[in-house]
């Protein structure tokens, strides 16, 4: 039964079977498919995913090392289209004016070397990067010394500062016609390096389950199901090269 439960939980995950196609076809294999995904919620979540600063600088890859030695983690957000909600409030608070869909989102942290090192709750698609970012605890792992990278829509240099922690994004163009000399090297170094958390939500959403329009049946566990392949993705080869 061990080995059935993990299996069928991989074959869903990856393969995008949806746990109303499971409901309709096999009884038995949804209940299994929600006891074990529950089960692998609550033991992955016994792991302190939160490195030390100790061990974040032990593996530090040398494109971090050289130009960004402080960085404990850099942060993106990502949506996963839902299908319709039948409540006219959650279909208002889901929609995402920048997907024109209904979502929810995720801010997902990595450290230089690309392990996962924080999975955000997940939130309706209408909340702003600075906003999740705000409410997700993120803040609280934080020490001072460390420095945060992530995309230029996270303009959360107000939020750090008190913590003595600083933001690497890149420049904004603001009135400017072009960038200056060296606002383009600046911009082309914390692209080079900030890819690899694209590369992370990549493997998260290879996992078809998350890779398409995902039913309302499966909202009240989605959030287990996204920090379960959360957790999987981390027992894949790392991302970048030490």
């Amino acid at each position: 039964m061990c080995m059935c439960g993990h299996v069928l939980v991989c074959v869903c995950l990856c393969a995008c079977v949806c746990v109303r196609w499971l409901a309709h076809t096999w009884t038995t294999a949804s209940r299994l498919f929600c006891t074990w995904v529950n089960l692998m919620y609550v033991k992955f979540s016994a792991i302190c995913l939160w490195p030390s600063r100790n061990r974040v600088d032990a593996f530090m890859p040398p494109c971090f090392k050289q130009s960004y030695p402080t960085t404990r983690v850099i942060i993106d957000c990502t949506e996963f289209f839902l299908e319709r909600p039948e409540s006219l409030e959650r279909q208002s608070s889901t929609f995402s004016s920048y997907k024109n869909h209904n979502t929810c989102k995720l801010l997902l942290g990595i450290t230089p070397d690309g392990t996962i090192s924080f999975v955000s709750d997940l939130f309706e698609g209408s909340i702003s990067d600075k906003d999740i970012t705000a409410a997700s605890g993120l803040l609280d792992l934080l020490e001072r010394g460390d420095s945060v990278m992530a995309d230029k829509g996270f303009d959360i240099r107000d939020m750090l500062a008190p913590h003595g922690v600083r933001l690497n994004i890149p420049p904004f163009q603001k009135n400017k016609r072009q960038f200056t000399p060296d606002e383009v090297v600046k911009t082309k170094k914390i692209a080079a390096v900030r890819i690899h958390v694209e590369r992370a939500i990549g493997r998260v959403k290879c996992f078809r389950i998350l890779n398409g329009v995902i039913e309302n049946s499966l909202w009240d566990m989605l959030e287990q199901v996204v920090f379960v392949v959360c957790m999987l993705c981390n027992f894949q080869p790392g991302l970048v090269a030490s």
